[in-house]
């Protein structure tokens, strides 16, 4: 996802600092605790199957985000998660996780 602000790494930092205590709080939300990526959450078999990886780009203005599942639809679960959290970003273009959600 694209980052339309232009001090993008200290806004990206806080979004995660800010997905950090977001996830600590949420029922069903696992904080994977060694990752030095971003933030790497992850969701039992009857939550989404899966994970999720949000990480700043090294030197472009990008969130990449990985979701996986080990279950069909699992990945949509696990968007439909994260997507609340994220609308809260008027700085972070979301339009590629919605139009995956349909």
């Amino acid at each position: 996802m694209d980052l339309k602000v232009d001090n993008f790494v200290e806004y990206g930092n806080a979004l995660l600092k800010d997905l950090e205590k977001y996830a600590q709080n949420a029922e069903g939300w696992n904080i994977a605790p060694d990752n030095y990526e971003g933030i790497r959450v992850s969701f039992e078999k009857n939550d989404g199957d899966g994970w999720f990886l949000l990480r700043m780009s090294l030197h472009d203005p990008l969130m990449p985000l990985n979701i996986e599942s080990d279950s069909p639809g699992g990945v949509k679960v696990i968007a439909s998660k994260i997507l609340p959290f994220l609308e809260k970003y008027e700085g972070l273009d979301i339009s590629p996780i919605k139009e995956f959600l349909g």
